[in-house]
């Protein structure tokens, strides 16, 4: 096999900055916004046109892990700080509603455009943050366990910035890998899949048959090989469109795998393939959309699962299910363990009503590493853990975290696995995190 010999490379620094987060969905949108309200020159890159994610690109649809549910039935929220102020803020501009309960748990319903324009906004009124779109991470410079900058590259060519703390909220722990930090790929990933809007949906028709939805999509499986045996329809609240999560993209029987630049390719492509099969399913079958037409899929592929760093700690399945409390908890989660496997299943296993774990702050401390944390689904767990912890309402808590974290890092110039917890807790409470 032939080779290709790169030339040695030298760039004035563009810019050298406290936090500079890699990653601007959820998670990293969380981590740079309040680092920069906290007073840390920061800086955001992202590869995409836009903010937010899977939550946006992907088009989720709902914010899980926002919100639990009570032995009396009631739903409380379960962030606060910076994730429980968009969610307020979404609902008081009618671009989300609920909570609706969902078992123990509940999800909050939500435009994704709504969200896209609100974390722009969020972004341009804090002077200390830098924002650069269509900037992607291709080198990174580490050595002895600390990271001494980066290059991404954007319109203008190649630009390297320097931080004194990194955060990998790329979703893939691709700054971690870079870095040369340990990174894991399950053993069983989790499914992606294409999430599709349609519009013209008779809803006075459809929402009172939802009941019969899940029959339906049953008996599709069965008989149509519709590639998952549940989904969900989502109002988004605006007249006649409703989200659709019904598609699941495999690779030979077996999960695509995103973190792979072939198969990514392909379940691009298939996704969309999926979605207008899919939806003509729903015209023929299922009641009110008969006249309803796509009017778009989600700009990305929905991932679930790729890399995951290898941290001070990884949070387990046992951790969830059984609602342990940890010393370092950075904040509150009690989504279900929700793994989306072969054969058309997702798999739920529920926390009791009432109860929630917390996440350990060393699960977002990558093991080795002075100045790299994680946030996200970069998040250091095994598969059941992360199945738990991957959602919208735990990514904007450690990336709340992480922020917090490296205002004391950088006031104490110390290296992350040596953070004073006590005073990271208070700097959060005092950000308004239930702990």
């Amino acid at each position: 096999m032939s080779r290709l010999r790169v030339p040695a490379e030298e760039h004035e620094t563009a810019d050298e900055v406290d936090l500079l987060v890699v990653g601007g969905g959820s998670a990293g949108c969380a981590a740079a916004i309040t680092g920069a309200r906290l007073g840390l020159r920061t800086a955001l890159v992202e590869e995409m046109p836009f903010l937010g994610g899977m939550s946006t690109g992907g088009c989720v649809g709902t914010f899980c892990g926002f919100y639990t549910g009570e032995k009396d039935g009631s739903v409380v929220p379960l962030v606060g700080g910076l994730p429980l102020e968009i969610a307020e803020t979404l609902k008081s501009r009618g671009d989300a509603y609920g909570p609706i309960p969902f078992k123990t748990a509940a999800v909050m319903p939500y435009v994704p455009l709504g969200v896209k324009l609100l974390l722009e906004e969020l972004v341009r009124r804090e002077p200390n943050l830098h924002l650069r779109l269509h900037a992607k991470l291709t080198h990174t410079v580490a050595s002895d366990g600390r990271i001494d900058g980066v290059l991404v590259h954007g319109r203008s060519g190649r630009l390297a910035l320097r931080a004194h703390v990194f955060v990998d909220a790329t979703g893939d722990a691709e700054l971690a890998r870079q870095a040369g930090a340990a990174t894991v790929k399950g053993g069983e990933i989790q499914y992606p899949s294409m999430m599709f809007t349609m519009q013209h949906v008779k809803l006075d028709v459809a929402l009172p048959r939802l009941g019969a939805f899940v029959a339906l999509v049953e008996e599709g499986f069965a008989k149509e090989g519709l590639p998952r045996r549940t989904g969900n329809l989502i109002p988004t609240g605006r007249p006649g469109e409703v989200l659709v999560a019904l598609s699941r993209v495999s690779l030979g029987g077996r999960p695509l795998d995103a973190a792979d630049a072939d198969e990514i390719t392909t379940g691009e492509i298939e996704g969309r393939v999926q979605a207008m099969r899919l939806a003509d399913f729903l015209k023929r079958r299922m009641p009110g959309f008969e006249e309803a037409f796509v009017s778009d899929t989600a700009m990305r592929l929905g991932v679930r699962e790729t890399r995951t760093v290898d941290g001070e700690y990884r949070l387990t399945e046992d951790d969830v299910l059984a609602a342990r409390k940890f010393d370092d908890g950075i904040g509150r989660s009690a989504w279900p363990v929700e793994r989306h496997r072969a054969g058309g299943e997702t798999e739920w296993k529920f926390l009791d009503a009432g109860t929630w774990y917390t996440i350990p702050f060393r699960t977002l401390v990558a093991r080795g590493f002075s100045n790299l944390l994680v946030a996200g689904r970069c998040l250091s767990a095994d598969g059941g853990g992360f199945a738990s912890a991957r959602v919208i309402g735990p990514c904007m808590l450690g990336g709340q975290a992480v922020a917090a974290a490296a205002r004391l890092l950088v006031r104490k110039n110390a290296p992350a696995r040596d953070l004073d917890l006590d005073a990271l807790r208070a700097d959060l409470a005092n950000l308004g995190v239930p702990l």
